[in-house]
């Protein structure tokens, strides 16, 4: 159970509009063979739900030889493509996370300040630093236990499931 839920009338008055999220081990299962995505079970219904509220946007870190059009291809094949309202392929921009361009390139995109948006990843050295570098509300995705606090960089939230995201996101 979460002990507190995110802060939507922050000292700037501005209200969360946008969710950032990760793909690999955030929305979809990294180590699967080439050209084989799997979603985390809830991920479609989840997003469903967050879509009729919020903008979303998705930022991925991918090496060079992936192109943009296999990580479109990878969401429409797990059905979550058209939920998107920009899709951010490092590969494509040239800039990888936690570089605060890509971040400031996707609030561009969604026409929100970083204080109205949430990062949600599993990594603490790219989407968490890099959303608290920006300015944002953090949620780290830690499904098994895999990855350890760190002493350096803190997310404002920790979940295990996509759906506890729903959660803190209702106290609206």
């Amino acid at each position: 159970m979460l002990a507190r839920t995110i802060d939507y009338n922050n000292e700037g008055g501005s209200l969360i509009k946008a969710l950032i999220f990760d793909l690999g081990n955030t929305l979809m299962i990294e180590g699967n063979p080439l050209g084989s995505v799997k979603p985390f079970p809830e991920v479609q219904q989840v997003l469903h739900t967050l879509k009729e509220t919020y903008k979303l946007a998705l930022i991925t870190n991918v090496p060079s030889s992936i192109t943009v059009e296999y990580v479109h291809d990878g969401l429409r094949e797990l059905g979550i493509h058209e939920l998107f309202d920009v899709v951010i392929v490092s590969s494509d921009v040239g800039i990888n996370k936690p570089d605060e361009e890509i971040f400031a390139l996707t609030l561009d995109y969604l026409q929100v300040k970083p204080e109205e948006a949430v990062m949600i990843g599993n990594t603490i050295a790219t989407d968490i630093f890099g959303g608290n570098r920006m300015g944002m509300k953090t949620v780290l995705i830690q499904r098994e236990q895999e990855y350890q606090p760190s002493d350096w960089e803190q997310p404002d939230h920790t979940i295990h499931s996509l759906k506890e995201l729903l959660t803190l996101l209702a106290n609206r």
